[in-house]
């Protein structure tokens, strides 16, 4: 009975998956401004979630390991984080699609991708750790406490690193609606940075209500130069114009305006409405969550299924697991 519904369940996550890919290429409507490179978000985003999930799981499980002592608890320990260590190898492959789509880089070391980088190499020397001990008694409890300060590190590393740093190429402000960027204050001659952009406010003028910031935007590395002239209307306290940046999608606006001290706030604008605004794209977004939540749990108890076989295997044979 336990199989048949299994063989059912793994039917169902198939057809569910096979279902948010096809609406996500050919139901969800395109992005405004992104076109077809905003559809990838519907898979980025649930990888990088289920992720977490795997990640928080293993630890839960080596928790219970040196609590309990069961090979059992040991097994699944293993299992999420292998599986948490792929789906972060998906979220991060689909991110620098994404970038290289948005921004015109696949790699910048952007403070996420080198954080996620570091994640990865974490979690990578706990199955070298594994496949150096012989002993799997001292294996097993070596590798709980190794997943555990491992996990101690995925928050940081996911969710506060990335922020602490002033440059970013993720843009999160550009897609979860509600959320704001920051933006970069700055005087006439002052440098700051938007992206991996080096931008320099050169001038202010205005005409009327309207006032124009003169911004020199610099390429990564220095490699071109280019002139850009957001707006912004005193009168009605809107932006006006928000040219392109060079070879992207995003838009620089001007958000805010002080002539006592001839400063401006200068941001990053996402193109057209918020990509989950569109309740197709939502319910879309929401139901590749559960699915790669569901493929997950299912390849957890597969992967634990064959680490017994072969525990059991090994026991016969008196080869080491």
């Amino acid at each position: 009975m336990a199989q048949r519904v299994g063989q059912v369940g793994k039917l169902l996550v198939g057809i569910w998956l096979a279902g948010v890919v096809v609406a996500m290429f050919l139901v969800v409507p395109q992005y405004e401004g992104l076109g077809n490179a905003g559809r990838i978000m519907i898979m980025h985003v649930p990888t990088a979630w289920v992720s977490v999930l795997a990640f928080t799981v293993s630890a839960i499980f080596s928790g219970l390991y040196l609590w309990k002592g069961r090979p059992e608890h040991d097994d699944y320990a293993l299992a999420a984080a292998e599986s948490g260590f792929l789906f972060t190898a998906l979220a991060t492959i689909t991110g620098m699609i994404f970038s290289q789509v948005v921004w015109g880089v696949y790699w910048n070391w952007d403070p996420r991708q080198t954080s996620i980088f570091v994640l990865l190499l974490i979690y990578a020397a706990l199955f070298a750790l594994r496949s150096a001990l012989e002993d799997v008694s001292r294996r097993r409890q070596l590798s709980a406490v190794y997943s555990l300060f491992a996990f101690v590190t995925m928050p940081f590393l996911i969710f506060v690193a990335p922020r602490l740093a002033n440059s970013t190429l993720h843009p999160n402000c550009a897609f979860i609606t509600g959320s704001q960027c920051d933006g970069v204050h700055l005087g006439v001659g002052k440098i700051g940075l938007l992206g991996d952009r080096k931008i320099q406010l050169l001038g202010i003028e205005r005409q009327g209500d309207v006032v124009t910031a003169q911004v020199q935007v610099s390429d990564p590395g220095l490699r071109g130069e280019h002139l850009l002239t957001p707006s912004y209307n005193l009168a009605t306290h809107e932006m006006v114009g928000r040219p392109e940046f060079p070879g992207l999608k995003y838009q620089l606006g001007l958000e805010q305006i002080d002539l006592a001290t001839n400063t401006v706030l200068l941001n990053i604008k996402a193109p057209g409405t918020g990509l989950l605004e569109n309740r197709i794209t939502l319910f879309t977004f929401l139901a590749a969550n559960a699915g790669f939540t569901a493929l997950f749990f299912w390849m957890l108890n597969l992967r634990v299924t064959l680490l017994s076989v072969q525990w059991a295997l090994a026991q016969r044979g008196g080869i080491r697991a």
